[in-house]
């Protein structure tokens, strides 16, 4: 496979960083690319955990955990998060505070038809 002019001026020079022996070249690729993935684990925990929780030593936790042990860390870190992010915890109270508010009216209004006999 040959390299058009233009493309191998520009990629000369990373080429360089590369070996020249096609099993090193290999691994260095997949070096690569477990450092991408682990780079993408970090952030995708530093990000989940910032809408999960406003605790900062559970946030620092979470990402040094990812960090310094990128695979295992990050399942355990889906094992270990709060279930649900600070949007939904703050959508059920209100859900439910308006739940309450209704039933309270409910008992007061005395055009309401429908009473318990019970």
């Amino acid at each position: 496979m040959t390299i058009p002019p233009v493309f191998q001026q520009f990629l000369e020079p990373w080429l360089l960083i590369l070996a020249d022996d096609p099993v090193l070249r290999a691994l260095q690729g997949c070096l690569l690319f477990l450092g991408v993935i682990v780079v993408f684990l970090v952030f995708y925990a530093t990000r989940d955990i910032l809408l999960r929780t406003r605790s900062f030593p559970a946030m620092l936790g979470s990402i040094v955990l990812v960090a310094f042990l990128p695979i295992v860390g990050f399942f355990l870190y889906l094992l270990l998060r709060p279930a649900r992010t600070i949007a939904q915890r703050e959508t059920d109270r209100k859900t439910e505070e308006i739940l309450r508010l209704l039933e309270k009216d409910r008992k007061k209004d005395p055009r309401n038809k429908t009473q318990d006999t019970k």
